[in-house]
This record gives structure tokens, C-alpha cells and sequence, in this order.
């Protein structure tokens, strides 16, 4: 399935729930793909929940690692977040009935006033699918959203600021997927003109096509009849869901054969749905994680991968373009000939046999072929002879200069035509490749180039700033409550910030390893000794008006170590 359905969504939010509960809100993020981040902290460790609310990729997910996303200017919508839900502690976790909807219960002691409790509802509905923050009352006023469908296109209900808020419609008289399952309830008559999976997508509450679907090909197989519907129907609820139970199960995102691109999100019963390349996971946040980052990551491929074809293109037209005006320049060997022979021609002149005089030049006999051949020599007559033959012999000159500079020019622009259309070709081979993260943060989704990484034993990553712009980039915009910073004291050196995602019992050895590479990454590196300070990046600031890379720090710790690259950490 590429949107999950009521009931995937309650086993993934029954195991995401235990990990967020009690967490306090950090900090709040809008992607340009209408995802929102939000980072919490719980039990000393970071996680970020990611609610993506994209009509075609519309999921949520936890991640221990902060996701790569691309930023934008922030909004109306996430200024009520940080308003209202940064400082914010998540009390509860739930899903509204079998609805694609979750909703999220913050409670904010930081606010004045006396209403300090938020619901957050995300209907994951797909192409209607909405943010919305209210209050708590009976009924919830709401306070912000970021709606898909605006309120004079929506039939059902209106979702304005200030106005009560109504969750979607719901399913009339649909049964409880589990108390079915159990045979605790009945299901309305099936009719034998009834469209069995329409009719299972009415009655069951939670069923989505692609269940329904399943279950109808299920029990098809099972040759159900009106009169044997309820035992069949309860024994394919169990086939279908019971692995969902199943701690061990292990889930699958189907890739599709040529473009790797991510299909659905599958389980041991439903493995006839997918495709022999897949990647296999041990619980379904995970799953999902990596089908909404990979489907992302594919997206902004193929749209780099498209935009460099169509410059390619226009590159390609604009230097035929090119050859065709060097070749309409070029003089041709023929005329060049013709300019030698008349400017030899004329240098003869007493010699010549003028057969026509003309005009506008003469015709002579050709006396440098064995061929009876007559040539017209064009001269000017406001010049003299010798000033006409010399003219002749400074056309050919140019003539010939400019087809050199020509030639090489057409010669380079043949060469680019070859390379682009080589380009050209290997894009369209180029198929995306992304491998399943392995609890690594090798990935970390840096691109300054002024910044080195190394990853520790324990897969923590040590940065290095190799320039002032680097430096500064450390502190404000890659760094986290739990990182570290590191300089060599009183010397000239780079910037180094040890980015904590894994809180070891290693850690005191991760801090000796990122002192070592601050000590080699300075103006000592050549000592047998130096003298480091570190201290948690809470405590670094930046010097307004002193320019980049200049900070102040406080509370820090000295560290005597030797200025080398450790073997133990590795370049990524």
C-alpha cells in the first residue's frame, strides 16, 4: 500500500506511542514538501517525529536521526507551532477510531494562560489530507492548520481559523475489524450482486481498497458464500493481521525493477503484492521511514536528473546553432584558391594576356594551369595594379586566418557537442540507488564543502569546519542540544563538533578522539602535545559584529592530547 490504512496505522502508532509519550517538544520545522518536523527530547535522547501531510505521500514516522530535508521560510503555520507546542510535553499518542487521523495532546506549562492543553489532529487522507491545531474544549476551536482543501471546495465541513472543528466523516455502522476477527460481531447480508470488495470497504471499519482487495481475493479462494461469509471472513482477518501482532514480523517497501522507485509497504500475508527487489524491515515506523525518505530522495532525483537533460538540450541546440553559422563563415578552399591565383595573377601583370576588359575587371588567361583556363580578376579602378594585387593577397591572408580560428573553434564545439550527448546518454541509464540505513549515520545529509566528517566506532560524527563560513555553520545550523564543541586553546585552529546520536557508555572516548582531531586540525599539529577545550554547544555563542567563526564559550573542560588523525574513526 503507498498510504496506510486504519489498521497498519493503529499497529504503527501502538509502536511509536511508548517512545514519544512524555517527551518535551525542541523544536518545530516546515519542509517545502509539507512535511512537519518536530524535534522532541525524551530520556535524554533526541527523536524527531515527521508528519508528512503531501497529497501523494502522506505517512508519519519517528526517526532517532535528524531527517534530510530541505528547510523553507517560515510560514503562519509554524510560527503557531513554535507558539504553541515548543517547551510543549506530549501527554498523549492516539488514533481517532480506524480513521487515518492521529492526534497528538500537548500539554504547555510555559504559556500564560490558563488553557495550556493542544490537540494536533493529522488526517493522513491522502489528497485531503490536513494539519490542524485546537485547543481542548468541547467542541476544539481551531487555532491553525494546513489544509489541502480549502473550505468553499469542502462538501463535509469548514476548517477556519476561529471556527469548532469536526473530524472527517467516518464510516456509518461499520464493524470493528478485531471484534470481527473474533466473531464478537455480525456483518450485514451479502448479497450476490454485491461487488464483494466495495462491500468491504463499506461494513469494515479501518479496511482501505488495498485490504479490502486482499481479503476479497482471500476469501474468493476460501469459496465464500452468504451462509459461510462470517467464518470465512473472521479466519481471512486472522491470516491478514496476525502477523501484524508479531513482534518478529518483518515488513517489506517493493521497489519497482527499473527505477528502484519505492512501491508500497507489505507484510508476511500480503507478500504476493510485491515485487522481487525489496527491502526487508523489523517493525513497520521503520518501514515507513524509509519509504517516504526514499520516495522523497527519488523525487528530487529524477527532478535534478530532468532539469540537467533539458539544459543538455538547450546546450546541444544552441551549439548546432553554432556549427551551422561557423560553417556559413568559413570560406571554402575553392575561394581561397581563386584569391592566390588572382593576387599571383596580377602580380604578373605586364605578362598577361588580357582577352575582355570590363568594367568592373578583366579577363585574363589562367597561366598557371595547362588547361586553356580563363579568369575574371575583379579590380578596383580608383587603385593601382600592384595596390589591387596586394589587396587580393590580404583577403586571402584574412581569409585564411579566420578559417584557422574557425576550424578550432568548430573543433571544440564538436568536441562539447560529443560530451553532452555522452552526458545525455549516461542520464538516461542513470537509475537512483539508496541503500536501507543500517543504524548508520553515515548519510547526515551535509553539503558544505568547507566541512570534513568522520564517524566514530560507536556512530557518533565528528565535524570539522576548514574555514570561517565552516565554523559558523558548526554552531548555528548543524549542531544539536547534545553535541560538543572543540578548539585548541589560545592557537589558531579549526572549529570541531562532536555530534552525539548514540549515548554510549563510549562517549568519554569519543570525546578524547574528537580532541585529537581538533588538536590536528591546528596550527600545532607538528607538537608532540596539545591542549584542547571542550564544552556542550549550549555553551557556545556567536560574536555579533566580529564576523564569521568568532565565538565565546564557557564552562569548558581541557583535554591533553596527542595532535593525530585516530585510526579508530573513518572518513565519510
Amino acid at each position: 500500500m503507498r498510504i496506510l490504512e486504519g489498521i497498519p496505522l493503529h499497529f504503527q502508532i501502538k509502536a511509536v506511542s511508548p517512545l514519544i509519550r512524555g517527551a518535551r517538544v525542541q523544536k518545530i520545522t516546515l519542509s517545502e514538501n509539507r512535511e512537519t518536523c518536530i524535534e522532541i527530547r525524551s530520556r535524554n535522547q533526541s527523536g524527531f517525529i515527521v508528519i508528512s501531510s503531501h497529497p501523494e505521500i502522506c505517512f508519519f514516522y519517528y526517526s532517532h536521526l535528524k531527517p534530510q530535508m530541505k528547510k523553507v521560510k517560515e510560514s503562519a503555520w509554524t510560527q503557531i507551532l513554535n507558539k504553541y507546542l515548543v517547551g510543549a510535553k506530549i501527554i498523549g499518542f492516539e488514533q481517532m477510531g480506524w480513521d487515518r487521523v492521529i492526534r497528538f495532546t500537548f500539554q504547555n506549562q510555559k504559556i500564560w494562560e490558563e488553557k495550556n492543553h493542544f490537540y494536533l489532529y493529522c488526517e493522513l487522507t491522502g489528497r485531503n489530507a490536513n494539519c490542524i491545531l485546537t485547543t481542548t474544549d468541547d467542541p476544539s476551536c481551531i487555532l491553525g492548520c494546513q489544509k489541502t482543501v480549502t473550505a468553499q471546495q469542502n462538501r463535509f465541513r469548514t476548517i477556519i481559523v476561529g471556527e469548532p472543528y469536526q473530524l472527517p466523516p467516518q464510516k456509518i455502522n461499520a464493524v470493528d475489524p478485531l471484534l470481527l476477527a473474533q466473531q464478537k460481531v455480525e456483518l450485514p447480508t451479502l448479497k450476490l450482486h454485491d461487488d464483494l470488495p466495495k462491500w468491504l470497504l463499506k461494513n469494515i471499519d479501518g479496511v482501505g481498497p488495498f485490504l479490502a482487495s486482499k481479503i476479497a481475493d482471500c476469501l474468493i479462494k476460501r469459496g465464500v458464500t452468504p451462509n459461510n461469509l462470517q467464518p470465512c471472513l473472521s479466519a481471512c482477518l486472522q491470516d491478514i493481521f496476525l502477523p501484524l501482532f508479531d513482534q518478529k514480523t518483518v515488513f517489506s517497501v517493493s521497489l519497482s525493477p527499473q527505477d528502484h522507485m519505492p512501491q508500497g509497504i507489505f507484510w508476511s500475508s500480503t507478500t504476493a503484492f510485491t515485487h522481487d527487489l525489496c527491502l526487508n524491515f523489523p517493525n513497520l515506523n521503520e518501514a515507513v521511514k524509509y519509504f517516504v525518505q526514499t520516495s522523497w530522495s527519488q523525487q528530487t532525483f529524477l527532478n535534478q536528473k530532468n532539469k540537467k537533460k533539458n539544459f543538455i538540450e538547450k546546450e546541444l541546440l544552441f551549439i548546432e546553432d553554432e556549427l551551422c553559422q561557423v560553417e556559413q563563415s568559413m570560406v571554402n578552399e575553392k575561394q581561397l584558391n581563386e584569391l592566390l591565383t588572382c593576387g599571383n595573377l596580377l602580380k604578373l601583370y605586364p605578362q598577361l594576356q588580357i582577352l575582355e576588359k570590363k568594367p568592373q575587371g578583366i579577363v585574363v588567361k589562367n597561366i598557371f594551369t595547362d588547361l586553356s583556363e580563363n579568369i575574371f580578376i575583379e579590380i578596383d579602378p580608383l587603385l593601382s595594379i600592384n595596390q589591387n594585387m596586394q589587396l587580393y593577397f590580404r583577403k586571402y591572408r584574412k581569409s585564411k586566418t579566420r578559417n584557422h580560428i574557425l576550424q578550432k573553434k568548430k573543433e571544440e564545439l564538436e568536441f562539447r557537442k560529443t560530451i553532452l550527448e555522452q552526458e545525455r546518454d549516461n542520464l538516461d541509464q542513470l537509475v537512483f540507488q539508496q541503500e536501507k540505513d543500517e543504524k548508520s549515520p553515515t548519510h547526515s545529509g551535509f553539503f558544505e564543502p568547507g566541512i570534513l566528517k568522520f564517524l566514530t566506532p560507536s556512530n557518533n560524527i565528528i565535524l570539522v569546519g576548514k574555514n570561517e563560513k565552516a565554523n559558523h555553520l558548526l554552531v548555528t545550523r548543524f549542531s544539536s542540544r547534545d553535541d560538543f564543541w572543540f578548539h585548541v586553546r589560545d592557537y589558531p585552529g579549526s572549529h570541531v563538533l562532536l555530534r552525539i546520536s548514540n549515548q554510549s557508555v563510549t562517549l568519554s572516548e569519543d570525546l578524547f578522539l574528537a580532541a585529537q582531531v581538533a588538536g590536528y586540525y591546528s596550527s600545532l599539529r607538528n607538537e608532540t602535545s596539545v591542549s584542547v577545550v571542550y564544552t556542550s554547544i549550549k555553551n557556545v555563542k556567536t560574536l555579533p559584529h566580529a564576523g564569521l567563526g568568532k565565538m565565546t564559550f564557557r564552562n569548558e573542560t581541557n583535554l591533553t592530547v596527542t595532535p593525530v588523525l585516530p585510526k579508530q574513526i573513518r572518513r565519510i
